[in-house]
């Protein structure tokens, strides 16, 4: 069950994320900057893209996250799992064409040989995190993309 492993490494750059987003805030307060922000207490909701072909079964994945998130910041967040659609050529016709589903034949001809871009991974690409002072109020971990 790679799923697991997979888990432990998502929450693992989840928690680096939030680490950087406060020690963001903390330099700023230290820096006198009234506008510094608060710092997060915990983690609410993780988004992930997961490739058509990542081989990742999304149930085993979301019951490893709820297992291992137990008595951490992410303790009770919600996990949110997108299957991106993947980029494909056709060997036989040179159709370009885009799979979401895992039924690999070219619609234009009916071939299988496929050439695939991609598809193989997952990235996370949101996280929303509680302020200690807010605990509804969600923060952008990764703020740095808006200064």
């Amino acid at each position: 069950m790679h799923e697991a492993s997979l888990v432990q490494g998502l929450l693992n750059v989840a928690f680096r994320a939030v680490e950087e987003h406060n020690a963001r805030v903390d330099a700023r307060r230290a820096a006198g900057d009234p506008h510094a922000g608060a710092r997060a207490a915990r983690i609410t909701r993780l988004v992930c893209s997961l490739g058509l072909l990542s081989c990742v079964e999304p149930r085993t994945l979301t019951a490893c996250f709820e297992l291992l998130a137990e008595g951490t910041p992410a303790e009770g967040a919600e996990l949110c799992l997108h299957t991106e659609p993947l980029p494909c050529e056709c060997e036989a016709c040179d159709a370009a064409f885009e799979l979401r589903e895992r039924r690999f034949v070219c619609p234009v001809c009916g071939s299988d040989a496929l050439r695939f871009r991609g598809g193989h991974g997952m990235i996370m690409t949101g996280l929303d995190v509680a302020a200690e002072d807010e605990a509804d109020m969600p923060t952008a971990a990764n703020e740095d993309k808006h200064d």
